[in-house]
């Protein structure tokens, strides 16, 4: 078996035990590590009981299925004092994620797991028709946790949801 060693927080030499395939060397023997972590975004979009205000801000998690690795995450998204970061009733936004574990492998992404949550100047409750976190990896494959139908009502107002 051969050793491979990853970037990243938290990321330890693993041991890459998958036979190569022809899409890794050109058919040859030898061992291959399969796809990796390289982006992460939150899709929402708002539903029609009330939108999210310019100054709320978006805050996001997502960990390992036992929760032990934190994997992407975002602090204080689209809060400003600008109409731009309204989230206006119907309308869809996307928020790229910080990618705090590149590399990780995708067999160790199975099940991750969302909290999402909300920081307020004063009142905001904000509808939430849906909301989808995606995993993109270095194969062209995805991960996707999604929650429906929702409302994240005033400050720290948190919903968890996990990658099926």
């Amino acid at each position: 078996m051969a050793s491979v060693e990853r970037d990243g927080p938290g990321q330890d030499a693993a041991v890459a035990d998958q036979p190569v395939a022809a899409a890794c060397n050109g058919g040859g023997e030898g061992y291959c590590v399969g796809p990796t972590l390289s982006r992460a975004e939150l899709f929402t979009l708002t539903g029609d009981g009330d939108n999210k205000d310019h100054d709320t801000g978006i805050y996001i998690t997502v960990k390992t299925n036992d929760e032990k690795s934190l994997l992407a995450s975002i602090n204080n998204a689209d809060s400003s004092g600008k109409d731009m970061t309204t989230y206006n009733d119907d309308s869809h936004h996307i928020v790229p994620l910080v990618v705090e574990a590149p590399g990780t492998g995708k067999s160790e992404c199975y099940g991750f797991r969302v909290r999402m949550w909300i920081k307020t100047n004063g009142n905001d409750n904000w509808t939430i028709d849906v909301a989808r976190v995606t995993l993109y990896f270095s194969d062209g494959t995805t991960l996707v946790a999604e929650k429906f139908g929702f409302n994240l009502d005033g400050d720290g107002d948190t919903v968890e949801f996990a990658a099926l």
